[in-house]
């Protein structure tokens, strides 16, 4: 794994080579600035659907279930002077120095599925989704991106990433809809809709 200030400087060297085309709705619940999740999906666009690239983590208890399918997503970061960089949370939100969401999200997207910046051939920012919390079953937020890439082997290898992550997966739509988790199903139609416009399907 990569040290955390080595990925953060691959990030946005990245940040500033890559266009990234807005494809946000027209309502953003509040600020960006104070979302405190983020994530990417990235995609392959195949002739007639397009895949989606969804990870299941790790059960966190043997007592539970396996997790199903689910986006890449994670939390944002702070410079905190006293402890470094770590996670926001609640009450944080005035806090200065955060990562940007596109860091935020990248950089989960390379620790829990091996995304390869330098392969990703387009960039969208699809703005902010509603999901649950699956500790506390409440509502929270998160910024997504998704990223396009030009081939399937065109990430790391699964060594190469969290051992948090028990397996990545392509899927199209329909099989998110069978095999991945509820509160993310619309969210990913939601998403495959506006690319499928930006792209002409």
């Amino acid at each position: 794994m990569m040290k955390f200030m080595d990925v953060h400087a691959r990030i946005h060297s990245f940040m500033q080579q890559k266009t990234t085309t807005p494809l946000v709705g027209e309502t953003l619940t509040f600020p960006d600035q104070q979302y405190m999740k983020a994530g990417v999906v990235p995609f392959i666009r195949q002739p007639s659907h397009i895949l989606y690239l969804m990870m299941k983590p790790i059960a966190k208890s043997s007592m539970l279930p396996p997790p199903a399918f689910q986006i890449c997503k994670g939390t944002r970061m702070f410079l905190h002077r006293g402890s470094g960089w770590r996670d926001m949370k609640a009450g944080d939100e005035e806090v200065e120095s955060k990562e940007h969401l596109m860091v935020t999200a990248f950089r989960e997207g390379i620790e829990e599925v091996g995304l390869m910046p330098e392969a990703i051939v387009s960039v969208q920012d699809v703005g902010p989704y509603k999901f649950l919390s699956e500790r506390t079953g409440k509502n929270k937020y998160m910024w997504l991106y998704t990223v396009e890439l030009a081939s399937p082997d065109d990430m790391l290898p699964m060594s190469d990433i969290a051992s948090t992550t028990a397996q990545r997966e392509w899927l199209t739509v329909e099989q998110f809809e069978a095999e991945g988790r509820l509160d993310h199903r619309a969210i990913v139609r939601d998403i495959d809709g506006k690319l499928q416009k930006e792209f002409g399907y």
